[in-house]
């Protein structure tokens, strides 16, 4: 029969071997791990791509050029307006505070297949006080009609003012 021999170990150095114990931690990774990857699906499809419009004066290389007409959807708080260069397209006026975008998604992509429009771009102008969600939704009919690319700008109440 074999005995074991066992290292005594005195009081003093006993005390100074902490007695680590790691469950707790690996308890709470073993929770937030598989909550951050499933994160990760929501906060990719919340991503909106858009580009804001360059100058339209750096951009020319002759002086006569003329920038590219694109199809504006202005955006304000009592109507939407689908403008292509300075010819008015349409317009939807807003009832009760909120704007008709299924109406806007069928007359861009009405627009669209009518061949007066030959780009994929379009740009919302945004006039001031209106709610960032109404923005979103203007974007979003724009995507669906056919535009994917999607600028964004300020229009102005008064243009010949310029204010």
């Amino acid at each position: 029969m074999a005995t074991r021999i066992k290292k005594f170990t005195r009081p003093s150095e006993a005390a100074d071997i902490p007695d680590l114990d790691v469950t707790p931690v690996m308890n709470l990774f073993i929770i937030l791990i598989p909550f951050l990857i499933s994160m990760v699906v929501f906060t990719h499809l919340a991503v909106l791509h858009f580009s804001l419009p360059p100058n339209a004066g750096a951009g020319l290389s002759k002086e006569n050029e003329q920038p590219k007409l694109k199809i504006t959807i202005v955006v304000a708080e009592e109507l939407l307006a689908v403008t292509y260069g300075e010819t008015m397209l349409d317009s939807i006026v807003a009832i009760n505070g909120s704007h008709d975008i299924s109406t806007l998604s069928a007359h861009l992509s009405l627009r669209r297949t009518i061949a007066e429009v030959l780009s994929d771009e379009a740009v919302v102008a945004v006039r001031d006080r209106v709610k960032f969600e109404e923005v979103v939704r203007v974007m979003d009919a724009c995507r669906s009609s056919g535009f994917s690319k999607i600028g964004l700008s300020n229009a102005t109440d008064d243009p010949s003012k310029g204010v």
